[in-house]
């Protein structure tokens, strides 16, 4: 018994299905090309960042060698005037930041003698004067209670000297 007589003779017509076909083929390329248009925006978005975080990089970098080797650019002068319980000798110490420099001693200063001020001010020009595009910090401990008030407005007026003499590379703290 047979059940079919002829199996092999089913005609199937495919030419719809061929547009459809053709139309999924369609869309996907037109989705790819879009895909692809936004992608080569973004490599050339990203090429920018990557651009612009190398100078900034290279920005800073530059900075930490700067902040490095501060030393090359500023030079702190710290100076510090104190008495003795008597109240006649008083002394002058002065720290640099500059690792190079020697530390300076001073005369004493006793009574109206003003030998150290003069010393102090004469210090303070040689090492300007040895590096004049090095930028100079004066500070004083001003307002400490170790310190006459003579001497610290007669070593103020020096610093104040001084920042009027090298107009521009000497600052006051």
């Amino acid at each position: 018994m047979r059940r079919g007589k002829n199996k092999g003779n089913i005609l199937i017509d495919l030419t719809s299905l061929l547009d459809v076909v053709f139309i999924v083929l369609l869309v996907v390329m037109s989705l790819l090309q879009e895909k692809e248009g936004k992608i080569e925006e973004e490599q050339v978005n990203i090429q920018n960042r990557e651009n612009a975080l190398e100078a900034l990089n290279e920005q800073y970098t530059d900075q930490l060698d700067s902040l490095n080797n501060l030393q090359d650019y500023v030079a702190f002068i710290s100076v510090n005037a104190r008495y003795d319980t008597d109240l006649v000798t008083r002394h002058i110490e002065v720290i640099n930041s500059d690792k190079g420099s020697e530390i300076p001693a001073f005369s004493d200063l006793k009574r109206l003698s003003t030998d150290g001020i003069d010393e102090l001010k004469e210090y303070i020009e040689a090492y300007i004067d040895k590096d004049p595009d090095r930028i100079v910090v004066l500070s004083l401990n001003e307002g400490d209670e170790d310190i006459l008030y003579r001497d610290e407005k007669a070593i103020k007026k020096v610093f104040e000297e001084l920042s009027r003499e090298h107009n521009g590379n000497v600052r006051l703290k």
